[in-house]
């Protein structure tokens, strides 16, 4: 008699203008790999619900007709320029309530907003759900943190958010951070994504960063991908 393994999940987040079924369609390459390693995937949609005029771009009434009928105008969080006015309460009570009826989970994955609020709860999932233990990985595809710049040019993190990054008191903690950025990302910086991934070694994460040559996107290769498969796999035995 053959005995069912139960699989490893991942909670997933996605990027602004998107919602979980796109992520899930644009993260095909990496959600493929991991199911037959027995790792699945659940893909959740942010609280906000955006309308045209929240939006720091133009776009066409017809190309934001399509994106309304596709259900893709979600978000984690309001764009701003300014890290002090983004408010991520909305997405970090919707996450709690998530968990705490569909997990545990053993990592979380996430695309540009989702992965700055995946970010996030690597750190802060016990202070959101005391019961969760820590992922035990995190895989972030263009991730940034809530940052401005200081006299000196240099990016620190905004006085609102700085609590958010500070090291857990929880010596278990350990998380395995697969960091990705494109060099030719316009949307996030590369030195963005590297900002964060100091933070997060600092916090006492492992933390292995991979660049890739595209821009904003979650790369489906599958030989870019195969290494950080194996990865995830040691980080989740």
């Amino acid at each position: 008699m053959s005995v069912s393994i139960t699989p490893k999940k991942i909670l997933c987040l996605h990027g602004f203008l998107q919602n979980g079924k796109m992520f899930s369609e644009k993260s095909s390459g990496i959600r493929k790999l991991l199911k037959k390693e027995n790792i699945h995937l659940d893909y959740l949609d942010g609280p906000i619900t955006l309308t045209k005029t929240d939006l720091p771009f133009v776009i066409d009434d017809e190309k934001w007709a399509a994106i309304e009928e596709q259900d893709t105008n979600k978000a984690w969080f309001y764009h701003f320029d300014q890290s002090h006015k983004i408010d991520i309460h909305p997405a970090l009570n919707l996450v709690k309530t998530y968990i705490e009826e569909n997990g545990p989970y053993d990592g979380i994955m996430g695309f540009s907003q989702g992965a700055a609020l995946a970010s996030i709860l690597v750190n802060q999932i016990k202070e959101l759900v005391p019961a969760h233990p820590f992922f035990k990985v995190c895989i972030l595809f263009s991730g940034y943190s809530f940052t401005e710049k200081n006299d000196a040019d240099e990016l620190i993190i905004t006085e609102k958010y700085v609590s958010f990054y500070k090291k857990p008191e929880d010596e278990n903690m350990n998380t395995e951070i697969l960091s990705v950025h494109g060099a030719s990302d316009n949307a996030v910086p590369g030195e963005r994504s590297l900002y964060l991934n100091k933070l997060l070694q600092n916090t006492g994460n492992s933390v292995k960063s991979t660049v890739h040559e595209g821009g904003h996107v979650v790369v489906n290769k599958k030989d870019f991908l195969r290494p950080m498969v194996e990865d995830i796999k040691k980080a989740l035995e």
